[in-house]
């Protein structure tokens, strides 16, 4: 027992004297001491008046030898108002957590997460009819264009953008040309690497790397962007000095990546055949000048037209995602992260659905 708590029994009685102090740190020790001594006992009687100290959890002690019928004798005003309430409180064990059969669950998430789909979709649906809108509206008076916004994020989004957009069609087309040589050259057929190369480039490869890379660069950034802004309050002070935050936060960013994109899939077409044809001279010694021969040959204006139709339909998307997933930002950091990573994560599903619905449309009418 600890020093400043002490026990006593008296043989004769049976009663038992505390002594000391019965706090939080003393309570295990007094317990098992309290059963030792009362053990055997016919009557339980403790005698408390020599306590100095007692706290809720000593208190709590002595309630449970009282329930199991020991008497209390001795209790000082002080304690005796801590010991009231404590034994009138309701202690009952925490209620046992009712768990679902396992299917049950898993129904009940599937539920839950087509019920968010749902709204998610409706959202979307809502601000790409706003987005439609507000962009007839600008295009239909340019005094509502704010023309240096539209540079400056025609910077961001573009130009700061054209070394990644290169590097990756290059190499794509490197690895995608690689690995055509090697699956064709046991059929005798490596130099139609090239027809693989180019059609490839230019119908999806250039268009959709391009897609996914602004997707997870602007897209992100956009979100971010006005996602700051709107834990700043900075959307509301627009709206309450009479400035449509939509007009002058999304329409820039919109507009400015509708004519980003498509030059970017230019230049990532241009260096994923650049790419391709490196691989062609050094593994099928096709020399460059041939190769960009067979290339006009073998790839039609419809090819390029085809992937270059999907950048502005894909730029709409990425970046309406991003300032939407921006504008739905509130409270704290956290939400503009996990926004951030919806948007991504939406724009990318979203760009190849998209590009599916073009496959399947290119293939009906004969592109």
């Amino acid at each position: 027992m600890a020093a400043d708590f002490r026990i006593e029994r008296d043989a004769q009685s049976g009663q038992v004297k505390l002594q000391g102090t019965l706090d939080l740190y003393h309570a295990p020790q007094a317990g098992k001491a309290l059963k030792n001594a009362l053990q055997g006992t016919s009557r339980a009687i403790i005698d408390v008046s020599q306590l100095t100290r007692l706290d809720t959890v000593g208190a709590l002690l002595l309630r449970q030898w009282r329930d199991n019928g020991a008497e209390i004798r001795g209790l000082r005003a002080e304690h005796a108002a801590l010991f009231d309430v404590v034994a009138k409180a309701s202690i009952e064990p925490p209620p046992v957590e009712r768990r679902d059969p396992p299917m049950t669950r898993l129904m009940k998430r599937l539920g839950e997460k087509t019920c968010r789909a749902y709204s998610g979709s409706i959202e979307l649906i809502n601000f790409f009819g706003q987005a439609c809108v507000t962009f007839s509206r600008v295009m239909f008076s340019p005094k509502h264009l704010r023309i240096p916004d539209i540079v400056h994020h025609i910077e961001e989004t573009g130009i700061h953008a054209v070394p990644i957009i290169g590097l990756i069609a290059f190499l794509i087309a490197i690895v995608l040309a690689y690995q055509g040589v090697a699956q064709l050259r046991p059929l005798g057929g490596e130099q139609y690497t090239v027809n693989l190369v180019a059609i490839s480039v230019l119908r999806e490869m250039g268009v959709l790397l391009t897609a996914i890379m602004v997707a997870g660069r602007s897209g992100s950034a956009f979100t971010a962007e006005i996602g700051v802004m709107k834990v700043r309050e900075e959307v509301d002070a627009l709206q309450v000095i009479g400035i449509d935050p939509f007009e002058v936060l999304v329409m820039p960013r919109l507009i400015a990546l509708v004519i980003t994109l498509p030059l970017l899939t230019f230049l990532a077409d241009m260096m994923g055949l650049l790419g391709g044809g490196l691989v062609s001279t050094l593994l099928i010694n096709i020399p460059l000048p041939q190769y960009m021969e067979r290339v006009r040959h073998i790839a039609h204006g419809h090819d390029f037209f085809a992937g270059m139709i999907k950048a502005p339909v894909f730029a709409f998307l990425i970046a309406t995602v991003g300032c939407m997933h921006g504008m739905k930002v509130s409270g704290s950091a956290e939400s503009v992260g996990r926004q951030t990573t919806s948007s991504v994560v939406k724009s990318i599903f979203l760009v190849l659905v998209a590009d599916a619905i073009f496959s399947v449309l290119f293939e009906r009418i004969g592109i």
